[in-house]
């Protein structure tokens, strides 16, 4: 699967001043084969180790203490020869003495090509001096070139920029159905277009939710593991809510923000949920003027919400109510992979908006989310375009593009299009 993360290595190996490389990412999204299939693509050869209680690595990396008796030492443990600049090295699950030791012997060497992968995303702010790369799950355009239908990106890119419509949106609606209901983990991809089996899909979207779950047990604290693992839970529950509003009390009767907040800050930084936090005006910046006790959640993935909905895909497909779920969810992790913080706007009267979003220019951008049969917050994003003095807006639909009154309507499958530079 050709992956967006190869074109940053490259750039990467082609910076004659490169430091490491930490590439780190949920674990289930691809970082190891992306990062051996780099190798095998733009290297003489790769030299592959996993450091999880690897105490053969630790003892040479503790024990060698220039640059080239470790070279020589981890040529000797991988049975193959590290060359300069031909050789990449690529260290799997990482730990943070593993990461000093790299930093203390590769760090001022940029001849030798390291990559260290990990799933822990608060490692990566003890190591400032590395390269730091994060892969995603996989995209819809990553999920278009996979089934070789690649040719269809160039026409909504084109659509989203002029606003005209696209001449195969029926197709790409079709697509994307199928992507939402697959997800964006890589094995699940490919297992489920190999066979096109729906017990193979739900198989392995419940090995992805176990191995999400099988993080949980870094917590220290063991009451936070089962919190954790009772919000994973709820979410799907919460979303099929007409108010989306995340309440730890449909968890358990009078549970509360602070036997949560802990476990939800733990999952929330390790990218298994999504936040999307209420607003009561729509000024800039929007962190400013958040309400951090009123937030919605969602999966970091659709796939997972499909598979927690418990729906056969015949129901799902013609219950709107549950495909928009879905969509939404897709979305909300799309914006998200994008590198959008997200945010809802809800008024002290009635008017809501799903999604607003900030640009890094500080653009602020208002996002609906429109139905085929449900218009029925349809006033409030044209009453908010007004009295916040707002150019332009976004609605997601199931139509083709337009424009009108400055508001673009996007088709969901198109939201990829919505990045941080517009």
């Amino acid at each position: 699967m050709e992956r967006k993360i190869t074109n940053d290595l490259i750039k990467w190996k082609n910076d004659s001043n490169k430091k490491p490389l930490i590439l780190y990412g949920v674990s289930g999204c691809g970082k190891t084969y992306s990062a051996l299939d780099f190798g095998k693509t733009y290297y003489k050869n790769t030299v592959y180790f996993n450091c999880t209680n690897n105490m053969e690595l630790s003892y040479v990396l503790e024990k060698n203490n220039t640059i080239e008796k470790l070279t020589r030492a981890l040529s000797a443990l991988s049975l193959e020869t590290i060359f300069q600049e031909e050789t990449l090295i690529v260290f799997d699950n990482v730990t943070e003495k593993i990461l000093n030791y790299i930093k203390n012997m590769f760090l001022t060497n940029p001849l030798y090509n390291v990559i260290c992968i990990t799933n822990n995303s608060s490692l990566i702010k003890s190591f400032p001096e590395f390269n730091i790369k994060k892969l995603t799950l996989v995209d819809f355009p990553e999920y278009l070139k996979f089934i070789s239908k690649e040719q269809l990106i160039t026409f909504i890119e084109d659509s989203f920029k002029t606003n005209k419509p696209m001449p195969f949106h029926s197709m790409a609606v079709e697509i994307f159905n199928d992507y939402v209901i697959t997800g964006g983990y890589p094995s699940t991809i490919v297992a489920y277009n190999n066979e096109r089996n729906p017990y193979i899909l739900s198989s392995e979207h419940e090995k992805n939710i176990k191995l999400m779950k099988y993080k949980l047990f870094n917590i220290s604290n063991l009451i936070d593991i089962k919190r954790s693992t009772e919000i994973l839970n709820n979410i799907s529950i919460q979303l099929l809510k007409e108010n989306k509003k995340f309440l730890y009390g449909n968890i358990k009767q009078g549970g509360r923000s602070k036997e949560y907040d802990d476990a939800l800050n733990f999952i929330e930084m390790h990218d298994m949920v999504i936040k999307s936090t209420k607003i009561k005006e729509i000024t800039k910046p929007l962190s400013k003027i958040k309400d951090d006790d009123s937030f919605k959640l969602y999966y970091n993935d659709s796939g997972l919400l499909y598979f927690r909905m418990n729906v056969g895909m015949n129901r799902l497909l013609t219950n709107e109510k549950l495909l928009y779920i879905l969509y939404q969810n897709n979305v909300v992790q799309t914006l998200h992979q994008n590198g959008f913080n997200l945010y809802h706007y809800h008024s002290e009267g009635k008017a809501e908006i799903d999604l607003v979003v900030q640009t890094r220019t500080g653009k602020l951008i208002p996002i609906e989310f429109l139905t085929s049969s449900h218009t029925t917050k349809s006033k409030s994003l044209p009453l908010a375009m007004n009295k916040y003095n707002l150019d332009f807006a976004i609605r997601l639909t199931d139509d083709n593009f337009k424009l009108k009154n400055n508001i673009k309507y996007v088709p969901y499958y198109a939201c990829f299009c919505i990045e941080e530079g517009m």
